[in-house]
């Protein structure tokens, strides 16, 4: 499958990324695209916690309210 990658915030274990579907393609169940956060869980290790959306709506919605600074113009959802 093939798809955008862009990372949303950048931690010290491990990055929060939103991937998205190129055209024509979904993610299993019918996504168009998928945030993988990661929450501070110990020292060594985070938890990972995945954001899906179906609405393109949606997603900047949720960008814009907990990624402000991200540059929601450079992406196509298609």
């Amino acid at each position: 499958m093939n798809m955008q990658q862009f990372i949303l915030q950048e931690n010290v274990l491990t990055d929060n990324v939103l991937l998205i579907a190129d055209d024509g393609y979904l993610f299993k169940g019918g996504y168009k695209a998928v945030i993988k956060e990661y929450v501070f869980s110990s020292s060594w290790s985070d938890r990972e916690v995945i954001k899906r959306f179906r609405n393109e709506e949606t997603l900047h919605k949720y960008l814009s309210k907990n990624y402000p600074e991200f540059d929601q113009e450079s992406i196509e959802i298609y």
